[in-house]
């Protein structure tokens, strides 16, 4: 096989296998097209037996960080904890509108650092719209809320390393530690978080309600639909996939008086029961302790999801004891089919790297980022969120990580830069598209579940504005920070 032809398959094969994974025809699963596509490759010799154990142990390592999370936050819901919040907004919001739009924009942030983007997105809407829903809000005033815990819950990730599976993944390939991660992209991320939080707030504080007003003395009631599914498996929404139409939903007034069905979901927490405060307290306090243990383990080499899974182990020990819900539930709710969907697409952009696309692209950006000040935060952050916008922020943080890996010549420091740079394009300037990112997707298939129709244009009309000044203010915060290392 010629060079030229290895390019192309390599490109055709990433590409179908991208698009494939979005579209998702005849309804199959988003891991069945990325492992097709790494079997398409490593049959055409584009990936070694090297490749798979390495990818299967990058893999290994961030989804069961994201699993074990995933875990300790299910168990969190069926204790009631989320549902609890969710009154504790209305009541700190003191009748004010405005206030409550600060109010989910924190919740939805601190979902991310203590949880993860995803999970922010799958615990967080679900609240969101019981919210909106008790408060009888008008389309454009709901639609604030709604976007704005969306988009908060992904800005508020780049700084975080264990936010998402791409950022686990990119730290791994690119070899750097959670705190360093974290120390090299923490000042630009804070920049990007306020700066959307203040775009947002300057978009919507005329459509917000100055008061609001609670329809029914009712406590919290998650609105009617199936169990939250897992991030990064849409089979598990029990109805089409994000981007396609869904049927309207069942009368959520109606359904939302009365118990689930039995055995329609037996890990979910029944409306009705109150919430189990000394386990919610148990389970917040382990929560934060794994958060804090990641960076402690991290200092002296232990991988996070050693801590992950520690921490998941607790509190399913505690759940079998308290019985707060079904730990079988819990456990098959965990979103185990992250490891086929990223050990293939990872796989597949190997296989893109391997052909020698990546090391193109390595070449072009090369003296830029060797030579000039703006050359790494700006070309990296700019490719990638390029990439990410396009493709989704998966494989463009995956592109991008391995993009820097092939660049010849580059000290260190600068390649922290351009890490950070690599990091902000696909966690903040991916969110300019609705494809930009799985999280997005779940949000709009959430919204649409429960019949909150808002269209790509809405949502494109706000991101429009708010991304692009929000990722170029992140990137220049960035590049100061750089110019004060004496890079």
């Amino acid at each position: 096989m010629t060079v030229v032809e290895s390019w192309i398959l390599a490109l055709a094969a990433f590409l179908v296998t991208v698009v494939l994974v979005l579209w998702r025809p005849g309804n199959i699963h988003e891991a069945i097209p990325a492992l097709l596509g790494a079997f398409v490759m490593f049959l055409a010799g584009l990936i070694t037996h090297q490749d798979v154990l390495r990818v299967m142990m990058v893999v290994w390592n961030s989804a069961m960080t994201i699993i074990s999370t995933f875990v300790m936050a299910s168990v969190l819901e069926g204790a009631g904890f989320f549902r609890w919040v969710g009154d504790r907004l209305i009541e700190r919001a003191d009748g004010s509108g405005r206030r409550l739009f600060h109010l989910v924009l924190a919740f939805s942030a601190c979902l991310t650092l203590f949880i993860n983007n995803d999970g922010s997105i799958l615990l967080g809407t679900p609240i969101v719209l019981s919210l909106v829903q008790r408060l009888r809000l008008p389309h454009r005033a709901a639609f604030g809320y709604l976007i704005g815990a969306c988009l908060i819950a992904s800005t508020a990730s780049p700084a975080i390393g264990v936010s998402n599976l791409a950022n686990l993944e990119a730290m791994t390939l690119a070899g750097i530690s959670l705190v360093k991660h974290l120390e090299v992209t923490l000042l630009p991320a804070i920049i990007g978080l306020t700066t959307c939080w203040g775009l947002l707030y300057l978009i919507f504080h005329r459509t917000l309600p100055q008061q609001i007003r609670v329809a029914g003395n009712d406590s919290m009631r998650m609105p009617a639909g199936p169990p939250l599914p897992h991030p990064h498996a849409p089979r598990y929404f029990h109805g089409p996939h994000p981007l396609r139409p869904s049927p309207p939903p069942p009368d959520p007034l109606r359904r939302g008086h009365h118990p689930p069905p039995p055995g329609s979901d037996p890990g979910a927490a029944s409306p009705d029961r109150p919430p189990d405060f000394p386990f919610i307290w148990f389970g917040v306090t382990v929560v934060v302790l794994v958060r804090i243990g990641f960076y402690a383990a991290s200092v002296v080499g232990i991988p996070p999801y050693i801590v992950a899974m520690t921490g998941a182990c607790i509190l399913l020990a505690a759940n079998a004891h308290r019985r707060v819900m079904d730990t079988r539930a819990a456990m098959r709710r965990a979103p185990w089919a992250i490891l086929g969907f990223a050990f293939g697409m990872d796989l597949v952009v190997f296989g893109l790297r391997n052909a020698g696309l990546i090391g193109l692209m390595s070449a072009w950006i090369g003296p830029a980022v060797r030579g000039t000040a703006w050359g790494p935060p700006f070309l990296s952050g700019g490719l990638t969120a390029a990439v990410s916008g396009l493709l989704n922020n998966h494989p463009g943080l995956i592109i991008g990580s391995l993009t820097l890996l092939d660049l010849h010549g580059v000290t260190r420091p600068v390649l922290d830069v351009a890490y950070s740079g690599v990091v902000l394009g696909a966690d903040v300037g991916a969110l300019i598209t609705p494809v930009g990112t799985l999280a997005s997707l779940i949000w709009f298939h959430l919204l649409r579940q429960h019949g909150h129709r808002y269209s790509w244009w809405e949502y494109v009309k706000v991101t429009a504005v708010v991304i692009p000044l929000s990722f170029v203010l992140a990137l220049v915060g960035l590049y100061g920070e750089a110019l004060l290392r004496g890079l």
